[in-house]
């Protein structure tokens, strides 16, 4: 009994964390989702409201493509407003300062490492802000993909444990 309690709150926490984690940068949302599930499939499952394999399958399969989208969500974006490979490496090394500097810098730093990947490509700065406005773009997409992955993965696992 007091197992069955405990589970439920791992897999409850585990997925309000994931979906809370679908909205902030670096933290893997859909995969403590999919982590919930699996804890709800094996510490929960009683005959006739598993999940099972097809179902963990795909939500897994959800969260690599989540991930991918996301990967490139910013890349596409600058690369479609003009960004150079100045521009994407700046990018990253943007986003690898950012780490340093918590939720604003995680946002921030591909931005700013955008905008000074341009400007050393020589572009001028009006370029290099339309550069930086496309990876702001493809940030604000890869966050909406992830909440909506998130949300499609919880509603799929009450689903499918209801059925």
């Amino acid at each position: 009994m007091i197992l069955h309690v405990v589970g439920w709150i791992l897999v409850i926490v585990l997925m309000v964390a994931g979906f809370a984690g679908c909205f902030i940068p670096m933290v893997p949302g859909t995969p403590l989702i999919l982590l919930g599930a699996f804890i709800c499939d094996w510490l929960l499952a009683t005959p006739g409201h598993a999940l099972g394999w097809g179902n963990l399958l795909g939500l897994s399969a959800v969260v690599v493509l989540a991930q991918l989208v996301d990967m490139f969500a910013a890349l596409l974006g600058a690369s479609h407003f003009g960004a150079s490979r100045y521009g994407i490496w700046g990018a990253f090394a943007g986003l690898f300062v950012g780490l340093f500097f918590s939720l604003p810098g995680l946002i921030l730093g591909p931005i700013a490492g955008v905008f000074l990947g341009e400007l050393c490509s020589g572009k001028d700065s009006r370029e290099a802000m339309r550069a930086a406005w496309g990876t702001l773009v493809g940030n604000a997409a890869g966050v909406v993909s992830r909440v909506i992955a998130g949300a499609v993965m919880i509603v799929w696992v009450f689903l499918a444990l209801k059925a």
